[in-house]
Parts: structure tokens; C-alpha cells; sequence
């Protein structure tokens, strides 16, 4: 008797749950979520391949794990899955603190800004920002006495 069912959905749930909308065949009730566009396919909306959709079209995988893979909005779908570049998923352009960071392939610190030096571009979220200069130098740089004049 434990390997009867009376209904597909049934059989589905017990046995397959773990692909249960790809064994009855069914999806799932629309939603509106937003999942990762992993396919490297640009969103039309977008010039990035890092891009979060909510066009319904997510696969039957992320159906199967929603709370790992879905999200109600596109801040947290691209939190989520995209850090890394998390500007380009939410179409937005990074803005710098104008604080200081180190920069080590130039042995110096730089400032968290576009353009002409003393701006270094946008720091990453891993690096460590201070107030000034010498502050940055002295915590980070403390062995290379140049750092301060480069």
C-alpha cells in the first residue's frame, strides 16, 4: 500500500518531491518573484549579464528550492545572488564614499572615486575604507614609507 497512490499529485508529493512540478508536469501559481539569470544572456533591460528576472520563466530547479533561489524584490534577488557586482544587476551606477582604501598593486591608498588620482575607482564591499590618507597608510601600509607620497 505505501507505494500506491490514488493521484499523480499524490505519488508526486510523496516520492518526488524534490522535482515535484517536474513529475506532475504542472507550475507552480505565478508568483511575480525574481530569480537569477544565470544563462549570461543580457535581460533587455540590462547591458549586464549579472541580472535578476521575474518574467515566470525561472527553471523548474529554482521552482524546487524557492527560498534559496526567488526573491520578492530585484534589491534581494541581486543581494543574493550577485554581489559581486551588484550595481550592474540593479542597473544603477556605483557611488564612491570618497573615503580611502589600499590599493596594493600601486603600493598606496586611494581615494573611493571615479577619476583623476588621488581617486582610485569604487572600492569593492571586501575593502576596508578610512577617513584619510594617512589614516589608511598607517593602518594597512604601515611598512612602505612611501606610501603616504604616492
Amino acid at each position: 500500500q505505501y507505494f500506491l497512490s490514488n493521484t499523480r499529485e499524490e505519488c508526486c508529493k510523496k516520492f518526488y518531491d524534490w522535482d515535484y512540478y517536474g513529475c506532475t508536469g504542472t507550475k507552480p501559481p505565478s508568483s511575480g518573484d525574481y530569480y537569477p539569470n544565470w544563462t549570461g544572456a543580457a535581460s533587455s533591460s540590462s547591458s549586464s549579464s549579472s541580472s535578476c528576472l521575474n518574467d515566470e520563466k525561472m527553471p523548474t530547479y529554482m521552482l524546487n528550492s524557492p527560498t534559496w533561489y526567488l526573491s520578492s524584490t530585484l534589491k534581494g534577488c541581486c543581494e543574493k545572488h550577485f554581489n559581486f557586482d551588484f550595481h550592474n544587476c540593479m542597473g544603477t551606477e556605483a557611488q564612491g564614499t570618497n573615503k580611502w582604501y589600499v590599493k596594493y598593486d600601486a603600493y598606496t591608498c586611494v581615494q573611493d572615486c571615479v577619476g583623476a588620482p588621488p581617486c582610485g575607482g569604487i572600492a569593492e564591499s571586501w575593502d576596508e575604507v578610512f577617513g584619510d590618507k594617512k589614516e589608511c597608510c598607517d593602518e594597512k601600509m604601515w611598512y612602505d614609507n612611501k606610501c603616504i607620497s604616492n
